[in-house]
Formats: structure tokens, sequence, C-alpha cells
């Protein structure tokens, strides 16, 4: 390599590091305020307006972090819902906004497309200790394992970005959310902005405090950015989901897909 070739090597290593690109997933179960699936998940409840205003301010929160720590472009997928919770009207414009359904096996990635992925209102898997409003894809669900190993929808995304390189490394949402990610990436970014008190009523921060806390976060993140490795699972790969128990099948039911990746697996499961 010629003292040009490497500069300009360099050059554009330190670019690449100085201006990442960052996907913000976002869910609503774990955005705090929110612990009442009757009146405020859903389209139509009493309180669902008041729960998009405030996933909106957590999600601008994570865009401003990101962009004060040099981010050069945040893209935010509405992950709740079928993608009908956010308005592109309100976030921070300097994002963009992903919405559609139904949600393709990639979760939108290919390889490197960004440098990392942040969670946003997330919540825990289904049966978690402590969670608040935890499910695993849906409340039909009782446990989605990989190759064994038990995860939710932060373990599925995160699965799904390690097959294209890509780590994720910030989460808010509720205490047992931040300790989930934190078993697959232990040096993740977390913000707990609410917790179980009781046997179903949470104690949140106030949305002000969960905003600068989020902010805070997400500048550290990226500034960590080169720290972080993707979840990796090596094929082939199983992915299994047990339903709980109704009145048509008693004993719940298991179902069973598989692929040479984990890619692979959830096309399947998506077919």
């Amino acid at each position: 390599m010629s003292r040009m070739q490497l500069l300009l090597f360099c050059f554009t290593t330190a670019a690449w590091a100085a201006s990442p690109k960052i996907l913000i997933v976002t869910d609503m179960e774990g955005v705090g305020g929110v612990n009442n699936a009757e009146e405020q998940l859903l389209p139509g409840q009493r309180r669902f307006d008041e729960s998009r205003k405030l996933l909106a301010g957590e999600v601008n929160a994570a865009v401003a972090g990101a962009i004060e720590a040099g981010a050069a472009e945040v893209a935010i997928w509405d992950g709740h819902d079928g993608s009908r919770s956010l308005s592109i009207d309100e976030i921070d414009p300097r994002a963009r906004l992903i919405q559609g359904r139904p949600t393709p096996a990639d979760y939108y990635l290919s390889d490197k497309l960004y440098d990392a992925i942040f969670f946003v209102g997330q919540h825990a898997m289904a049966g978690a200790k402590n969670g608040v409003l935890a499910h695993s894809q849906s409340f039909s669900v009782e446990s989605i394992t990989l190759n064994g190993r038990q995860v939710g929808e932060i373990g599925q995304v995160a699965a799904i970005a390690g097959y294209f390189h890509i780590p994720v490394i910030m989460l808010s949402g509720d205490q047992a959310a931040c300790d989930e990610l934190r078993e697959l990436q232990p040096k993740a970014e977390t913000v707990p902005v609410k917790r179980l008190i009781g046997k179903a009523s949470t104690l949140s921060l106030s949305h002000t405090q969960a905003k600068s806390r989020i902010r805070s976060a997400s500048t550290r993140a990226v500034r960590r950015i080169a720290e972080f490795q993707p979840w990796n699972i090596e094929g082939p790969v199983e992915l299994k989901f047990r339903y709980k128990p109704t009145e048509k099948d008693p004993n719940g039911r298991t179902v069973t897909y598989q692929g040479q990746t984990v890619l692979e697996a959830y096309r399947q499961w998506l077919k």
C-alpha cells in the first residue's frame, strides 16, 4: 500500500467512525408512563394518543443524542401495532421514518447498512421476571427460542442485526428489558424509564427526566460505537415458538422453523 493509499484509507476510516448511521427500533410497551393494555396500546383506546406523544418524545431524545455525538444519519422504524404509532410530522426533522407492513424477515436491514441499532420504548420477553407488559411478538406466545436460547423481540432483532454485522448498543424501556439486552450485550447503554412495583403497577421517571437520560445514553452509545460487536448465531438455526394453552389447544402448541442461517429461519416463520 502506497503512502497516498494509506492516508486515504485512514481518512475514510476516520470519517466512518465520526459519522455512523443509526437505526432506532421503536415499540410502545416500554415507554415511560405506559402500563395499561386496555387503555394505552391501540388506536381508539382512551389514552392511546398520550402514549403516542410519550413515544415520540423519547424517540426524538434518542435522535438528538445520536446526532450530537456525530451520527450522520438516523432512521426510525415504527415497530408498534403494524407501524401505525408514529407520525412523520412529530419526529425530529433530522431523522427519517420507516413505516409499513408486513415487516420483512430482514427487518429492513442489509449488510452493514447501519453501524448500530437503538431500541426505544422496548418491553421484555414473555415470562420475564418483573416485566411490564412483557410479551414476545404476541401475548399468545409463551416463549420463543433460538437454538435453545430463550429470546424475545430484543433477541430477535439483535440476531437478525448480527447476521448483517450490526450491533445493538442502546435500549430504553422497562428495567426488565434493559436487563435482557445486557445479557446479550453487556456493554450496552440502557435507560430504565420505569419498573414494575406490585402486581401490575409501575414506577416511571417523569417524561422530562426520561428524555434527558435517553439523550445522554444515546450520545454515549454513539461515542463508544467502536467497542461493540454484533451478536452472531452460528447456523444451522432452529427457531421455536411455544404458544400458551387455549380452549382449542389445552396443552399449548409448539411450532418449529429451521434454516441454515438465522435469516432463513425467520423467513420460514413469516411464510
